[in-house]
């Protein structure tokens, strides 16, 4: 996932598709996260769940291999998930294939789980935390002679049941006392688990690493992290899964006789689990800041002690602004250098199917990075005695485009493991569920090494292997599915063989514009005349000795140099382009691929990958385009938007019975900030989106359409801008008809709200403010826009709502440096505070941010006058003509808030809309009286 990396799949005709808002929805609003459930039954039988196969692992041959190699079913190697903690509780955890522990070791870096401790002194046989009275303390003080600590686990700071439900009883408003002492054998923890003020029949709890126990007040399982500060006082943290996220993807790529079930198993059942919580799901599962790396170091320090192979998983990620520049790429690339034997895999990101758009560190060019396939099992049931349905690439994976990403394709839709409190959930699908299916095929090939007695395999003989031996995805490109689908025999086949890869940093130099850092030449805006040569530079990183490539292009319109030698340094290596091939609007991706000339059977060392956009172009106001979609495949329209626009009206229609889904993304490749789409279905459907003219960015601009998983989609396509353009004024909105004839204009305006500005900026910790809330408030719309340049220090970047008593509303973290929430009020409450919380990628540096929030309260939406007369009029505006909306209100305004308004205006069929703040001056509102 990251949390936002989570799509439901399509269950037999039950599913979600790409999420939807548009004009009239009653604020902006990102994609929703999935709903959480107290459902007290699985979304289907766990056996039936097996039996039809809903653990995809066919399409990389894990089960086969399994079947040929029993003994290497991951058994001696290690998976870490790093991710947003494991339910240690759950049956499809708890041992190996051979019987061992399946969790090693479970440590939180997240800071979520942080208990404040401070002395107590006991009165008899009690003690008093935080004005709760424990007895029963006697036994715990029959185990040392030394002091006693005390903190309480608050169930309110973990957000919303279920989740923050510890004990079960239908609220999140428990406190739980907890006593911490010393004993002969180190610290423990003593809790008052059955809720009857005693800890009389308690068991003593240690540290997990120490003795792999776990205590519950209810359906929550939770582990302790128990360490010491300089001056030999005890550090408390409790370890759990609040979001399910981890505990889904670590049975998916090691789970064993999931749901207790014998044989219904994970990629990898013989390995071993270290889960290390990265994330605070009370914060929307945000990482923390330098929680990634930190936990990657302890995994490989771990791993190191104990002998073993290790295989990092991490199915967490957020967008990308410009790809190749995050701090966290270059932390995670400089990790794998210095661990050889350290393989990562890490999730695309499930921002696609539009271009650009993998995710960091995802974006990582030393990570083995994992796209989605959508499985055919989840698009038709299996048919006995036929074969069944083929994969299809995921809508929503990520693609790359300035960066050669992703790698490889495994399915990212899995019947997996849930803690109880999400009993009902077991179906979750993104590019999180597809990196653990990879990370268990390489663990069997580490394991299968091993019964070998052959020494385990570096990260990049790992990372070549799958690669080079991967069967590509049918209609897909390098930047949609990498180099395809793993085949876990063929890999080891190849491992066996003994090539020997190399390590290259890949470099697209300047040339037609390329990001210094992009490692792929893309341009999104056709190629310039005379622009027929991009150079790459392309370094060997671990010192191979001097070697000879030979390169060969996979399309015609890309040549090279027939081969290139490397004698100690960096290569530059021009690839030539023919313009001339590329005229017709579309998508143009081809690469020139490099093998070692003593040894080309072993596969491509690197790829040069170049993606050429042509666009059509909107400066004569309409583009109209209609494409046959195959079944399951993507197809993709491309328009230059001009600055003057002025806003986006975008009409989709299709034949009689057949259904598609659109897709819009911005020029920088993030899926349009509203998240608008158009699901279309049923006999000549026909869906309008409007993108708003504050929203509108200008550049090339990607519509894709993506068919059903089993049928084909015809759909035509009418991308217009407006006729009359909507410009903001401090004092309101002007009209402008840039047209050269009279316009027909039909006006609305209507009052939306009130909203306040403020000004944020930090470092490290949360910053927060608190707005009263007006009483006739339906829901509170937060947007936070960081500088781009600065997105790049982050890992994550929480947004977090919570009423003035503290309790959590609503949580939606930034995937792009601009992000929106909207929260709706069940009860309206007296007051919110909205919380900032940062996560900077090392800690390392001391960064300061600034961002500026616009805090928006709506209400019933009411409407208004802005021409001195009725708020929906019909009038002419001559050509070239400009016409100021200067609003008039009267009713109660909270001081210091701005009036949210929204005007619509509809020319020649085309609608563009406008949300504005602005100041209510006494003039303006006795205008209006």
């Amino acid at each position: 996932m990251n949390r936002r990396l989570a799509v439901l799949a399509v269950l037999w005709g039950c599913g979600a598709g790409v999420p939807t808002a548009g004009p009239g929805a009653p604020a902006p609003q990102t994609a929703p996260m999935p709903a959480q459930s107290t459902a007290a039954e699985p979304f289907l039988p766990p056996q039936v769940a097996r039996l039809a196969g809903l653990m995809p692992l066919r399409s990389l041959g894990i089960e086969q291999f399994r079947l040929a190699n029993p003994a290497a079913d991951g058994r001696g190697v290690l998976i870490a998930i790093l991710d947003g903690g494991i339910d240690a509780g759950v049956p499809g955890l708890q041992r190996t294939s051979t019987d061992e522990p399946k969790l090693i070791d479970l440590r939180d870096f997240s800071g979520e789980g942080r208990i404040a401790l401070h002395r107590v002194v006991a009165e008899g046989d009690s003690v008093v935390v935080h004005g709760q009275v424990v007895h029963g303390v006697g036994r715990i003080l029959r185990l040392t002679r030394g002091p006693l600590w005390a903190g309480e686990l608050v169930e309110r700071t973990l957000g919303r049941a279920p989740a923050a439900d510890v004990n079960g009883d239908g609220d999140a408003d428990d406190r739980f006392p907890i006593i911490v002492t010393r004993a002969s054998d180190g610290w423990v923890l003593m809790a008052d688990t059955d809720a009857n003020g005693s800890l009389v029949g308690e068991r003593v709890i240690r540290d997990f690493a120490v003795a792999g126990e776990t205590f519950a007040y209810g359906p929550l399982t939770i582990a302790v992290n128990l360490a010491e500060r300089e001056n030999g006082d005890p550090i408390l943290d409790l370890f759990f899964d609040t979001s399910g996220h981890g505990t889904h993807v670590a049975g998916i790529a090691a789970g064993h006789h999931l749901f207790g079930i014998p044989g219904f198993d994970g990629a990898a059942p013989g390995a071993q689990i270290i889960g290390l919580k990265i994330a605070n799901n009370a914060r929307g599962g945000v990482s923390v800041t330098g929680s990634m790396v930190a936990a990657m170091r302890y995994a490989a320090s771990l791993a190191a002690r104990r002998g073993q192979p290790l295989v990092l998983n991490l199915s967490y990620g957020v967008g990308n602004e410009t790809e190749g520049w995050a701090v966290i790429d270059s932390l995670v690339n400089a990790f794998a250098i210095e661990h050889l034997e350290v393989l990562l895999v890490i999730s695309a990101g499930n921002d696609g199917p539009g271009l650009s758009s993998v995710g960091f560190p995802g974006s990582a060019e030393f990570a083995l990075t994992v796209c989605a396939l959508f499985p055919g099992v989840f698009a038709e049931p299996p048919i006995p005695g036929s074969p069944p349905r083929a994969d299809v690439m995921g809508w929503w994976s990520s693609r790359g485009g300035e960066v050669q990403k992703p790698d490889l394709c495994a399915p990212g839709v899995a019947f997996s493991n849930v803690p109880p409190w999400q009993t009902g959930e077991e179906v979750s699908g993104g590019t999180s569920m597809a990196a653990p299916q990879v990370s268990g095929a390489a663990a069997l090939l580490q394991s299968a090494l091993l019964t070998r007695n052959v020494r385990p395999a570096r990260a990049i003989d790992l990372r070549a292997a799958l690669m080079s031996t991967a069967r590509p995805v049918a209609g897909a490109t390098v930047i949609d599915a990498g180099t395809g689908i793993p085949d876990v025999a063929e890999a080891f086949r190849w491992l066996l063989a003994g090539h020997q890869p190399g390590r290259f940093r890949i470099r697209a130099l300047a040339d037609g514009g390329n990001q210094s850092r992009a490692t792929a030449a893309f341009r999104r805006n056709g190629v310039a005349p005379g622009d027929t040569v991009q150079r790459f530079e392309v370094t060997s990183v671990d010192g191979q000795p001097t070697a000879e490539v030979v390169l060969a292009p996979d399309v015609p319109w890309l040549s090279a140099p027939a081969r290139v030698a490397f004698r100690g340094g960096p290569a530059t290596i021009p690839v030539q382009y023919q313009p001339a091939m590329m005229r017709e609007p579309g998508l143009y991706v081809g690469t020139v691929w490099a093998r070692s000339a003593t040894n080309p059977v072993a596969g491509a060392l690197f790829g040069l990958t170049s993606t050429v956009v042509v666009p059509y172009d909107l400066a004569e106001g309409i583009v109209r385009w209609q494409k046959r979609v195959p079944a399951g495949r993507e197809g993709r329209l491309f328009v230059r938007v001009p600055v003057e626009a002025g806003g986006l009206q975008l009409t989709a229609r299709v034949p009689d019975g057949q259904a598609a889904t659109i897709a819009l993304f911005e020029p920088s490749g993030r899926p349009q900030r509203d998240q608008l789409t158009v699901e279309l279905s049923g006999p000549e459907t026909e869906a309008t989106v409007i993108v708003r003219a504050e929203d509108l960015v200008p550049g090339v601009w990607e519509v894709v359409v993506v068919a059903p998983p089993l049928s084909p989609a015809t759909v035509a396509v009418v991308l217009e801008q407006p006729r009359v353009r909507l410009e903001h004024r401090t004092d309101g909105v002007e009209l402008v008809n840039a047209e050269v004839r009279p316009m027909t204009v039909h006006l609305s305006a209507r009052r939306l709200g009130v909203a306040s500005h403020w000004s944020a900026s930090g470092d490290r910790g949360p910053v927060d403010r608190r707005f009263a809330t007006p009483a006739w408030a339906s829901g509170v719309a937060v947007e936070v826009v960081l500088d781009p340049a600065s997105w790049n220090w982050f890992t994550d970047f929480g947004s977090t709502v919570f009423d003035g008593e503290g309790r959590l509303l609503g949580t939606e973290p930034l995937h792009y440096a601009t992000g929106r929430q909207w929260v709706p009020f069940d009860v309206v409450p007296e007051a919110v505070r909205v919380e900032l919380f940062p996560a900077l990628a090392d800690t390392g540096t001391d960064r300061r941010w600034s961002s500026v929030v616009t805090v928006a309260f709506h209400g019933t939406p009411e409407p208004m006058q802005v021409l001195g007369g009725a708020s929906d009029t019909t009038f002419v505006l001559e050509a070239g003509g400009r016409r100021r909306l200067t609003p008039q209100y009267t009713g109660e305004f909270p001081a210091g808030m701005e009036l949210l308004m929204e005007v619509q205006v509809r020319a020649d069929e085309v609608t563009t809309v406008r949300r504005s703040t602005t100041i209510v001056t006494a003039a303006s509102a006795e205008a209006g009286r």
